[in-house]
């Protein structure tokens, strides 16, 4: 069994070692050593990457307890391994340190809301971006905010964060937060007077180390909570995007950075209301268009201001005017949206050709049908003259 010197030290960025086994696997080659301080993916955790002795490892999997480290599957790699028992390893530690980062704050995160709501952390997943846990029950805005703000006040405590081994016995009179079926030896992760966890990945050695807990999102999820963390370096990205976006919303509206959705807010408010004096012109237009139609057979309109609602309502206006049918047409995105109206005919079998024609979807009543098709103008206004 390989022995994981990553439980007993999260700062080892280089070891040696000795290959115990190696083989083709597909495009990969996998290898086995006596020792590593690569750690497998597992726990909602991505594997650590990094070198044996100049073959990158990209990936780590810990399968019937064994670690398998891949590499890409190439001559001079297996040339390499047959060369060579002895290898040096290293770790990519800007990767290990963000991922330390992560995980070491979401158990404070965990351990924060298991005390404070007494919900439980039922899934987790440390992901190259974000870090989600979802949590089996409900939390307000007011109780992210409070679990932020004791999140960051147990890193300024800078507490030290311990690594226990304990045996059976003393598991028995411990009690501690699992996500996962342990097997064999535990591993507990105490942050004192936070958390205590069942946990098999690195941890940084004080809070501090952490730098900040950025809680960005949370939604209803699974009858519980999805909260979205950042933490450390990522956390401090994440800040530094938005208050740089936050800033050239300043400067685009003349507001004060401490004032742009005060002004966002105004916007959305004179938007609203021009979009509603548009509509209603819009509409005084359509009338006299309306009322400038004389009666015809057929009435075939194609107009691209007739959107959203007023597509429909312009068609049932010209009902009176049409003996067979009226039918409307606006194109947005190179699509048409269609709408007939008949006081005279049933419209079902005329939509089906229709859409039949010009691959098309929609439907609706005898009198009235809607939908979407495509196609040119000439040769929809030339469909629609020859259908009897």
């Amino acid at each position: 069994m390989t022995e994981k010197l990553f439980e007993a030290d999260s700062y080892i960025s280089e070891f040696d070692c000795e290959v115990t086994s190696f083989g083709e696997d597909k495009n990969r080659i996998y290898i086995e050593t006596d020792k590593t301080a690569f750690f497998p993916e597992g726990g909602g955790q991505t594997s650590d990457k990094g070198y044996l002795d100049g073959l990158y490892i990209s990936d780590v999997q810990l399968i019937d307890g064994r670690i398998f480290h891949y590499t890409e599957n190439t001559p001079e790699a297996l040339d390499l391994l047959k060369s060579k028992n002895k290898l040096h390893g290293k770790i990519d530690m800007q990767k290990r340190f963000s991922d330390m980062q992560q995980h070491s704050g979401e158990h404070i995160v965990s351990g924060i809301v298991c005390s404070s709501f007494g919900y439980n952390n039922v899934g987790f997943h440390l992901g190259t971006e974000i870090v989600t846990l979802d949590f089996d029950g409900a939390l307000t805005r007011e109780d992210i905010d409070r679990v932020e703000l004791l999140a960051n006040k147990a890193i300024w405590d800078n507490k030290e964060i311990l690594v226990h081994f304990p045996t059976d016995e003393e598991l028995k009179n411990i009690s501690y937060r699992s996500k996962i079926e342990i097997e064999g030896q535990t591993r507990l992760i105490e942050i004192p007077g936070i958390d205590m966890c069942a946990c098999c990945a690195p941890h940084v050695k004080m809070t501090g180390e952490i730098g900040v807990i950025e809680i960005v999102a949370f939604e209803k999820y699974k009858g519980g909570t999805r909260v979205s963390i950042l933490c450390g370096e990522r956390a401090l990205r994440d800040m530094r995007h938005k208050l740089e976006e936050n800033r050239k919303v300043s400067v685009l509206t003349s507001a004060k950075q401490i004032e742009t959705s005060v002004f966002v807010e105004k916007l959305k408010s004179d938007k609203e209301k021009a979009d509603y004096e548009i509509v209603g012109l819009k509409r005084e237009l359509l009338t006299l268009k309306a009322e400038a139609l004389e009666k015809n057979e057929k009435i075939i309109i194609f107009d691209d201001k007739l959107q959203g609602k007023l597509l429909q309502d312009f068609t049932i206006s010209l009902m009176d005017k049409a003996e067979t049918f009226v039918a409307c047409f606006s194109s947005e995105n190179g699509v048409y949206r269609y709408s007939i109206a008949s006081n005279s005919c049933n419209l079902r079998e005329l939509c089906k050709a229709l859409n039949g024609a010009f691959s098309g979807r929609g439907g609706g009543k005898p009198e009235l049908v809607q939908g979407t098709l495509t196609g040119t103008e000439e040769e929809i206004r030339e469909f629609l003259k020859n259908y009897q």
